[in-house]
């Protein structure tokens, strides 16, 4: 049974050619990436928003008013209001600075009896992890993200993530920078303006650049 052909308003009947079918390729086309545009717009706004830590820039006008040093019981509530795991006893000195993408607050963590002065910088990107009676100076870098090494035209190539863990007892002195995948050892001692690229073990002291053991602790 053959299909009944198509008609105008006027009755007449309408030819389907090939430059019909094209035109309409064409508009179906043009919708589809307009609409793939409209979402990915969509997703680069949500995404910045999530980036702006909201929560974050609100606590950090209320702590204009509070210069480091000051009120660090206020602040740390502040920040646990915020999304970050604190435990109890720990005190914050100063603004955090965090950096990471989507709710980077989450990956952190403090526990208890801790004093972290600032400024602090956390790359969250991977997870931070900061055990009890952990002491850290002022001007620490944290940082979970490195690039591998690439070609010759464009060295920095693409990005990847390790978490960092400061055990229970350690301490780390200012200055510091403490680099992907690193896990500080109970009861160590990071003395201060030291760059460490590698795991420290308990109850010893390192500084320099690169890191180095210093001497061993009882």
């Amino acid at each position: 049974m053959s299909a009944e052909p198509i008609k105008n308003t006027n009755g007449s009947e309408v030819e389907i050619t090939p430059v019909n079918l094209t035109i309409d390729s064409v508009k179906e086309s043009e919708n589809y990436k307009s609409e793939r545009g409209l979402s990915r717009i969509y997703k680069v706004i949500r995404q910045d928003l999530i980036r702006l830590k909201l929560r974050f820039r609100f606590a950090s006008c209320l702590l204009i008013f509070m210069p480091s040093g000051t009120f660090s019981r206020i602040r740390t509530v502040l920040y646990k209001i915020c999304g970050i795991k604190i435990g109890e006893r720990s005190l914050i000195f100063g603004s955090l600075e965090l950096c990471g993408s989507g709710k980077c607050w989450e990956k952190l963590s403090i526990g208890t009896d801790c004093q972290i002065n600032s400024p602090l910088y956390l790359d969250l990107e991977d997870s931070i992890t900061i055990g009890d009676h952990v002491g850290i100076g002022h001007h620490v870098v944290l940082i979970t993200t490195d690039h591998e090494i690439h070609q010759s035209h464009h060295r920095c190539g693409p990005g990847k993530s390790a978490p960092i863990v400061v055990e229970n007892g350690a301490w780390i002195g200012a200055g510091s920078t403490i680099l992907p995948g690193v896990t500080i050892g109970a009861s160590s001692v990071v003395s201060a303006g030291s760059v460490v690229f590698s795991n420290v073990a308990p109850n010893k002291v390192v500084g320099g650049s690169p890191a180095r053991p210093i001497k061993s602790l009882e």
